[in-house]
């Protein structure tokens, strides 16, 4: 219960200063083909066993920087607390790299996009990274009504390449489906459901279904908070998970 607090007192202090000063922009930078230049700071907690009080924290900083109109570049490093009875760690997790390649919405409301992600162990603690170089490749399509509603889908491969061989190798899959509404009142909401099926285990996987409420705090900023929870499955990476995000946009 501290650490919920924790997470939403931040969120309402980074929310407070510009609440008022919502103003007209093009973009959230929420959609998957959205192809701007962000910085992002974003604070989370995973509990993966609740009863058990194992859990992980993560503030992540972010960035996304456009090269021409259909691509861009992104690194994410995380900061990671991970807590148990038998060990508690603080320090970096592994460090996400990536190359987007983007096609907006055309006259027919269909966009489409493919990603190339590299995750490197630069974790400091083997509780707090996988100990592999993880590549990463996805595929999504976005389709949109002109009216504030759009829904996409993407899948997502995740599989160890090189690394710690005392480590268990990756290999699996997610499937994403989004439907999320952009208001002209300068806020968004979004349901998605996250499906991984593993093939490392034949045999399980695991649904995850999850809600963001957002809004634009002033011109060229946002600000979300998230969360979700393990539905289904025998393949249970988490109890649930909660976390915001405090986003500069067009930088």
């Amino acid at each position: 219960m501290k650490k919920l607090l924790m997470v939403g007192m931040l969120s309402f202090g980074l929310a407070l200063p510009g609440w008022g000063q919502l103003q007209r922009i093009c973009h959230y930078g929420v959609m998957p083909t959205d192809n701007i230049t962000t910085l992002e700071f974003s604070p989370s907690l995973t509990v993966t066993d609740d009863s058990g009080g194992v859990s992980s924290s993560q503030l992540t900083f972010k960035t996304y920087r456009v090269i021409n109109p259909h691509y861009n570049w992104g690194i994410e490093v995380p900061l990671v607390r991970y807590e148990s009875p038998e060990k508690s760690v603080n320090g970096l997790g592994d460090t996400a790299l990536s190359l987007t390649w983007v096609k907006p919405e055309t006259a027919h409301n269909l966009g489409y996009g493919a990603k190339m992600e590299f995750f490197v162990p630069t974790a400091t603690d083997k509780r707090l990274g996988s100990g592999q170089l993880q590549a990463s490749p996805a595929l999504f399509a976005v389709w949109t009504n002109g009216f504030g509603w759009y829904a996409a889908a993407a899948y997502k491969h995740y599989v160890s390449v090189v690394g710690d061989h005392a480590r268990e190798d990756i290999n699996y899959g997610r499937f994403r489906l989004n439907i999320s509404y952009l208001s002209e009142n300068k806020w968004w909401i979004q349901a998605n459901g996250y499906y991984f099926q593993n093939f490392h285990e034949t045999g399980k996987m695991e649904f995850v279904p999850e809600i963001e409420v957002g809004t634009l705090v002033n011109e060229g900023t946002a600000f979300y908070i998230n969360g979700g929870t393990h539905a289904a499955g025998n393949w249970h990476s988490k109890d649930w998970n909660i976390g915001v995000g405090f986003k500069v946009l067009y930088l």
